[in-house]
């Protein structure tokens, strides 16, 4: 069994504590950050939903549910990291850095709402399924290019892997080595 990437574990399937002490790095400021950032995330997509439902937001994509994975996954990311979302991705983006003014810019239909905030790589939410690895990967390989220390990470549901651009965004990051991350 290959031990490369060990599994850490604190909370048992059934909710029981396993470990007694967190990891130093896990610090109660940070515990406290990653609460804020999935509060936020929640309550932003629910005022989203309710929008919508009133008619005065055209489409909107539910992400509830998924804010750890999208808030644990954006603050692992630092400064100059390219971010490649889809449309259900807003909890990492606005993590990353995205304003909730231009979140809502884009669902009203807004060209402004795809801007991301200056000196911010986070590309406007992918709604093709699979396009935006394609992307994340030529990004990544640009700044391996570069010799920068520089990754991406795309993001992207089940459906993608149905998609030719999903293998070859794979494909081409497995041959290239490129430094992306293709998070599910």
């Amino acid at each position: 069994m290959l031990t490369q990437f060990p599994i850490i574990q604190y909370i048992s399937e059934d909710g029981q504590l396993l470990k007694k002490e967190i990891e130093p790095e896990l610090t109660e400021d940070l515990v406290k950050l990653f609460y804020e950032k999935m509060l936020r995330a929640r309550l932003m997509d629910k005022k989203c939903v309710n929008l919508q439902r009133q008619g005065r937001m055209g489409t909107y994509v539910q992400y509830e549910g998924q804010e750890a994975a999208q808030v644990g996954s954006a603050l692992a990311l630092e400064n100059g990291d390219w971010m490649f979302p889809t449309y259900r991705d807003h909890a990492a983006t606005m993590t990353f850095g995205h304003s909730l003014r231009n979140l809502l810019l884009y669902w009203v239909g807004r060209i402004e709402g795809s801007l991301p905030p200056e000196g911010k790589n986070i590309f406007p939410p992918a709604v093709p399924i699979a396009s935006q690895l394609l992307h994340a990967t030529g990004a990544a390989w640009a700044e391996k290019k570069k010799n920068t220390d520089r990754v991406s990470i795309a993001y992207f549901g089940d459906g993608a892997t149905s998609e030719g651009d999903f293998h070859e965004a794979l494909n081409f990051a497995s041959v290239f080595k490129t430094p992306v991350v293709f998070f599910n």
